[in-house]
C-alpha cells in the first residue's frame, strides 16, 4: 500500500478543480463549434446556445468549490505534523 500525505479533502479539492476546468474547456469548445456552425450553416442558431450556461456555470461552481476545499492547505514542509 502506498503511503501519501494528502488528506481526503485535499484530494476532493483537486478533483473538483480538475472536473471544473474540464467543464469549462468543454464549454469553450462547444462555443467555438456553435459559432462555426452559425457562420457556415445558419439554420439552428439559437437552440444549441442554450446549453452553454450549463457548461460555464457548472464549471465555475466546481472550481469555486475546489478552491474552498484547498484554502487551508499549507504547501511544502509546513505540512508535517508535530509528532512526526
Amino acid at each position: 500500500m502506498v503511503k501519501h500525505n494528502l488528506k481526503h479533502y485535499e484530494l476532493m479539492g483537486l478533483f473538483l478543480l480538475f472536473v471544473g476546468a474540464t467543464w469549462l474547456g468543454i464549454g469553450i469548445y462547444a462555443t467555438i463549434l456553435a459559432a462555426n456552425n452559425a457562420l457556415f450553416c445558419p439554420v439552428f442558431v439559437g437552440q444549441e446556445l442554450l446549453i452553454f450556461p450549463l457548461f460555464y456555470g457548472f464549471g465555475a461552481v466546481l472550481i469555486a468549490l475546489g478552491r474552498i476545499e484547498l484554502k487551508g492547505v499549507l504547501p511544502g514542509k509546513g505540512r508535517r505534523q508535530n509528532g512526526k
